[in-house]
């Protein structure tokens, strides 16, 4: 006999410092990562002469930005549905790593940019994206249909 999953939806606030995860079901709950992000906008220029240090240094940034991504997947347990959401551009890079995650292939995830927020306004903004349904004496979350 298989154990019953409770699945849960997920606001993922993400800039280049630092991601809120906001859990919704029943109960709202939020988790910080506190890691230090370097946004993936600093492009090369394009010139003949590509400075080796640059390329080390971008490539230094990229592997930086896929271990935070796998931190904030690591604290996605039993997830059902993802809302992505921030202003930098880490918040793309991590809907590629969750695509590309074997264990949340399943997660459907919907993308919004926004402005910067503290944690309180990303708790508010997640919540206000799902409405919550009482059946019986159980009570879900649903995406808003938009």
């Amino acid at each position: 006999m298989k154990a019953e999953k409770n699945f849960i939806d997920y606001g993922i606030y993400i800039d280049r410092k630092h991601a809120y995860i906001v859990m919704l079901n029943h109960v709202i709950h939020e988790a910080l990562i506190k890691e230090e992000v370097v946004d993936n906008t600093g492009v090369l220029p394009r010139s003949t002469k590509i400075n080796l240090q640059q390329i080390h240094l971008q490539n230094d940034r990229n592997e930086q930005l896929k271990k935070f991504c796998k931190l904030v997947m690591d604290k996605l347990e039993n997830a059902h549905s993802l809302l992505i959401f921030g202003p930098s551009v880490t918040k793309f890079e991590l809907q590629k790593e969750i695509r590309n995650s074997r264990m949340l292939k399943h997660v459907t995830e919907k993308l919004l940019v926004t402005d910067t927020m503290n944690k309180e306004a990303a708790i508010r903004f997640a919540q206000d994206n799902y409405k919550t349904i009482t059946v019986g004496q159980q009570t879900f979350t649903a995406a808003k249909m938009r």
